[in-house]
Formats: structure tokens, sequence, C-alpha cells
């Protein structure tokens, strides 16, 4: 599972140029892959001389390696919910919707495939995102581990495999959205919910909401 940075406020016009140059890297990487898209292809694609796109990141590889940690800043905001009120089974089913909807653009989308298909050829680059979801396993499997103590989770549920499908569930979902990406993400919410509540339960009478 992956995310996407949205939203970002910058604070100068600095800052402007450096997510535009970002914004342009993604699209580029999106179509091209990690290793196909250039740095002229970049260039064109954020409309900035080699001259100019350079002072703000040296080398591609600092450009993914800028991506992933806004990646990184990003999974860790949307994790914050699993902190939140309601059921764990409402808390999970609310961060895969923010999870989904930043998929809809189609460069978002796409990149988001490419760094799976990195991830499963083990890539250097497949590495450096594959850091960014170990922190999102720890945060899932801390808030699993806390809600089966509370009881809200049956205690003979197996949390490793049960966020393993989980996992599968938000991937597959991902591609499926870029092969239709006309279908409504508020229309598939209440049978994401009970595909969730199907791996983890419903939570129990008396458990916390």
């Amino acid at each position: 599972m992956v995310f996407q940075l949205i939203d970002s406020e910058p604070v100068s016009a600095h800052d402007q140029r450096r997510l535009h140059v970002l914004g342009a890297a993604r699209s580029c990487f999106a179509r091209s892959g990690f290793h196909g898209a250039s740095m002229q292809q970049i260039c064109a694609e954020a409309q900035m001389s080699p001259g100019a796109l350079y002072r703000y990141f040296p080398s591609k590889d600092a450009i993914i390696e800028a991506i992933a940690e806004e990646e990184r800043i990003q999974a860790a905001a949307c994790m914050q919910a699993l902190a939140g009120g309601g059921s764990i089974v409402d808390r999970i089913t609310a961060v895969a919707m923010d999870y989904l909807r930043t998929t809809r653009d189609p460069a978002t989308g796409g990149l988001m495939v490419e760094i799976c298909s990195e991830s499963i050829r083990n890539t250097a680059v497949g590495k450096r995102f594959h850091e960014v979801e170990k922190e999102v396993r720890t945060a899932f499997m801390a808030s699993l581990r806390t809600a089966q103590a509370d009881g809200e989770i049956d205690a003979d549920i197996d949390l490793e495999n049960a966020l393993f499908v989980l996992f599968a569930l938000g991937d597959g979902l991902l591609m499926r959205l870029q092969i239709e990406p006309e279908i409504s993400l508020e229309s598939i919410e209440r049978y994401l919910r009970r595909s969730i509540a199907g791996i983890f339960g419903e939570p129990r009478r008396g458990a916390p909401n």
C-alpha cells in the first residue's frame, strides 16, 4: 500500500517551484517509469531549462528521494486517523477511503502503480518506497493490537495474516481504479467497509466506539 502527498502549502516562491518540479517528475515517472523517465523529459514537463531545474534537484535520484519523503510524511498524516474515534472498522475504512481518493488523478494513480512494480522487482527505488510502507504497517499493527486487546477484534484472529489481506485489498482497488476510473468511490465505500469488517469482524457489543 502506498500514499500520495496532497494539499501541500508552499511558503515561498522557491517552494512553489520545487513542488512544480516534483509534480512534473511524478507525471513523467507515471508515464515512463522511474528508469525510463529522463531529466530531459522532466525539464520539458516542468517547462524549465536543465540549469534551472538543477538548482532544485541535482539528479533524478534526488527527485525520487524527495518524492519518497513526501510519501512518508503523507503516510504519517494519514495514519493519524487510526487513532481517532469510532470502531477499528470505521477508522480503517476512513483511512482506506482517504488513500484511494489520492489516487484518482491519472498521474498520481499511475505513479502508485509504478511504485508497486518497483517493489515487486525489488529495485533500489522499490526498496526506498518499501521503507515507507513498513512505517504504515507498523502504525496499522499497533492499532490492531490495541483493538484486539480491548476485545474489539477476536483473540483468535491472526493479525499478521489479516493485515496482509487488508493491504492486498487496498493494492487491488488501486489497480482497479486505474482500469475503471469512472467508478465512484462513494458508491463502493459501504462494500469496502463490509470487506474490512469481514477481515476483522464487526465490533463486539460493549467494545469502544
